[in-house]
């Protein structure tokens, strides 16, 4: 038998698997900080698109094993970006050291999301947008949730604070936003939101 942090690995790659097949699918984990300590064995499992229209997937293994109810994450990449393992890894620390990652927290992560990006915060949201089936998995009886990270621009994390998560998402929806463009404007344009 395993650790709790194997098992429910285990699932998670059940079920990434599952869902991509055919996909060539790589862990790589973040040795700096203090991610040893509070989830010792968290990897980041990096999902290669089978082609070019479909984006690169960071999913972390193991941040739900941390506590009850805690989630795992993933960030959506138009190419391939270590640091983006980095930047998983991070978000699954916060969850660990009780911080809030839950649906609707923005959470600032100090700089540009992906390279050429302005965005530099997270909208942690659940998994709509791809693929079905993608947003959780089972572990035994228990089920889990894959939460999204969504690149935010400041004024938009501010317009969510003020107005909620949902209204911006209606934004994105009614704008046919392209999430993963690092070079996407503001849906709020040069909106100032105080």
């Amino acid at each position: 038998m395993g650790t709790a942090i194997e098992m429910r690995q285990a699932a998670l790659d059940r079920h990434l698997r599952s869902i991509w097949s055919e996909n060539v699918h790589k862990d790589a984990s973040w040795e700096s900080g203090p991610i040893e300590l509070t989830i010792p064995g968290l990897r980041v499992r990096c999902i290669e698109p089978s082609d070019a229209s479909e984006p690169w997937i960071y999913v972390s293994l193991g941040a739900s094993a941390a506590g009850e109810g805690f989630h795992e994450f993933a960030l959506l990449s138009p190419f391939s970006f270590p640091r983006h393992v980095e930047t998983v890894t991070m978000v699954a620390d916060w969850q660990a050291a009780g911080r809030n990652a839950d649906v609707g927290a923005l959470l600032n992560i100090g700089w540009p999301w992906i390279q050429g990006s302005e965005s530099g915060q997270l909208l942690v949201s659940d998994f709509y947008a791809y693929p079905p089936g993608f947003g959780t998995f089972r572990d035994g009886g228990k089920e889990i949730s894959i939460l999204w990270l969504v690149p935010v621009h400041a004024n938009e994390a501010a317009y969510v604070r003020r107005r909620g998560q949902e209204s911006l998402e209606d934004r994105f929806e009614r704008n046919d936003v392209n999430l993963l463009d690092p070079r996407r404007g503001s849906v709020l344009g040069t909106l100032d939101i105080s």
